[in-house]
């Protein structure tokens, strides 16, 4: 129903044979560029520009430079690759703070078979889900976690119903028995995920390496990351939290977290855990109060750099249950106010010096 943004809308609109002229001169799309320094006034700290690499085809070698200049300069491309641009340039960093707070829900998963077909894979992604777990008095000891029932059958934690497919062609089976082997499995799986939320810790983070570059030489992120016992306990409580749902609906447990293919298995108090990412990546590049202990302020801005304006989930300084998106959106949404406010401001400051000289 086309309902969700997403900037291809925004695209054609400012692109559209229909709009007005004015549009298509405030949009200019560079193809096959990346950005890959950011450029700044040493004595003011104004950014006065940004170098970018404008590539031949994927992965080749050959490029040639160019700089994107204006008055007001925005980086949106992500958590994690806003930061690594920063920490590429010789700009400042007077809190310490950018790369820093990585962030992500770690998710936890158990699976298993209901008695009854319950017919996954069918409606939206997730039917619905147990709030109970995302406060309480609990919080003092673990980290707190929302638990949606996905729709997805053991499509993440397996890879179904290819797994199932595979396993039952290996055992030699075809036709009438295959088909019900996979009516009887597939239709009856269950999956619980638990979603909990991180602590910012500024040791996990993004940083840059000479040793690690891309095809035309610009840094590649490195990510340093770990999981810390306020979350460990999560899991723990989660795990409890799973098998008595488990026992009271008789779902037939098939988890298994193994420490050799699951590259985020850990173990807590003896008992083995595998975590995964939600791809919800926050920090990075924190706002707050003063320049002392963040990289922006609630407009967006950096402390540092008066015309440089960060958006996107970086900035923010803490990490939910929930999926980030609607507080990214406005957060962005007030970095845009505030840039068009001092957009507006300037040129009616221009105006008025245009006029003096001109009745002189």
């Amino acid at each position: 129903m086309q309902a969700k943004y997403n900037a291809l809308k925004t695209l054609k609109r400012a692109l559209d044979k229909d709009s007005p002229k004015e549009h298509l001169k405030k949009l200019t799309i560079v193809n096959q560029a990346v950005a890959y320094r950011v450029l700044a006034d040493k004595s003011n700290g104004e950014i006065t520009g940004i170098e970018y690499k404008q590539y031949q085809y994927k992965d080749s070698p050959n490029y040639t430079t160019k700089v994107a200049k204006g008055r007001y300069y925005v980086l949106a491309a992500s958590a994690i690759e806003n930061a690594k641009l920063l920490l590429a340039s010789d700009i400042a960093n007077s809190s310490d703070q950018v790369g820093r707070n990585l962030m992500d829900h770690l998710v936890m998963l158990t699976w298993g078979l209901t008695k009854e077909k319950v017919y996954p894979y069918r409606g939206p992604g997730s039917t619905s889900n147990i709030p109970t777990f995302r406060n309480g008095e609990f919080r003092k000891e673990h980290a707190a976690w929302i638990s949606p029932f996905d729709n997805w059958g053991w499509s993440w934690p397996v890879f179904s119903p290819g797994a199932d497919l595979n396993n039952a062609l290996g055992e030699g089976l075809f036709g009438k028995a295959l088909r019900q082997r996979l009516n009887n499995t597939v239709t009856r799986q269950f999956l619980l995920h638990f979603e909990v939320e991180q602590t910012p810790d500024p040791d996990n983070r993004v940083t840059i390496d000479p040793a690690y570059l891309d095809a035309i030489g610009n840094y590649r992120p490195v990510v340093h990351y770990n999981v810390g016992e306020y979350m460990l306990k999560a899991f723990e409580a989660a795990k409890i939290v799973s098998d008595q749902i488990f026992d009271a609906n008789e779902i037939e447990d098939h988890t298994v977290y193994d420490p050799v293919k699951d590259p985020g298995y850990t173990v807590y108090k003896g008992k083995g855990y595998t975590y995964r990412g939600a791809g919800h990546i926050v920090g990075t590049h924190r706002m707050g109060a003063t320049k002392e202990d963040s990289v922006v302020d609630k407009e967006q801005r950096s402390w540092d750099h008066p015309n440089l304006f960060l958006v996107g989930c970086g900035n923010m300084p803490t990490l939910g249950t929930s999926n980030p998106t609607l507080t990214m959106a406005a957060l962005t949404f007030r970095a845009a106010e505030s840039l068009l406010t001092l957009l507006q401001t300037s040129h009616h400051e221009t105006e008025n010096r245009t006029n003096i000289r001109t009745n002189k």
